[in-house]
């Protein structure tokens, strides 16, 4: 199963949330997890290499896919396929930008998780990237998920930004809230107030998965 943490716009959030995803489904699922950091800046490898400084032990492995690469695991068609076809979980996390080299990862992912703010330039960011999937033909399943939202905020573009991206895939009931605690995140465990944050949202999430394939992850 092939999971991909994707937007059009660096800042929403998406590398902390792919770690705190990946986290999550070492704690819930007995599947084995693997990481692809497909992203130029290398944050999620980074930080993964950071924690072998941590008395915690590695819960998955991290393997960064460079420009140059024509290995595993993005070496032909074939490849993704059985990337797909693996009872494993392949979670990649893409660079905040539109490129060429995405693109056989974001037809082929069986579900791509779109972080997105209201802020009128993530808004707008969002709405090219969803524009980009259709142009591709991704067969993904799109799954928005509302980052760093403050509850406390009335933001004037919510209901037609929910109405919009509602008809091209799933937006979750339960955003992330904005919160610093995730700011000190790492690829060894969530603690009890990270665990909390997520909680919800990465519940829906799996519901989500569990229902349209007809499996427990």
């Amino acid at each position: 199963m092939i999971i991909t943490f994707a937007t059009q716009k660096g800042g929403a959030g998406k590398t902390t949330l792919a770690i705190a995803f990946a986290n999550y489904l070492t704690e819930i699922s007995s599947r084995k997890i693997k990481v692809f950091d497909f992203d130029f800046q290398k944050s999620f490898f980074n930080k993964w290499k950071e924690d072998e400084e941590s008395e915690l032990p590695k819960i998955y492995d991290v393997e960064v896919i460079g420009d140059d690469d024509e290995e595993q695991p993005l070496a032909d068609l074939e490849n993704i396929i059985e990337l797909k076809e693996s009872e494993e979980i392949y979670l990649f996390d893409l660079a905040g930008t539109l490129d060429q080299k995405y693109s056989d990862i974001l037809i082929y992912s069986d579900f791509i998780i779109i972080p997105f703010e209201y802020s009128d330039v993530s808004v707008k960011s969002t709405l090219v990237f969803k524009n980009l999937l259709g142009l591709l033909e991704s067969q993904a399943e799109r799954i928005f998920i509302r980052s760093k939202y403050d509850k406390s905020y009335k933001y004037r573009n919510q209901p037609e930004m929910d109405k919009e991206l509602s008809k091209y895939g799933l937006l979750l009931e339960n955003p992330v809230f904005k919160r610093n605690i995730l700011q000190s995140i790492d690829t060894r465990k969530l603690n009890y107030e990270q665990k909390n944050a997520v909680k919800k949202p990465f519940n829906e999430i799996i519901e989500y998965i569990n229902k349209e394939l007809k499996i427990t992850i």
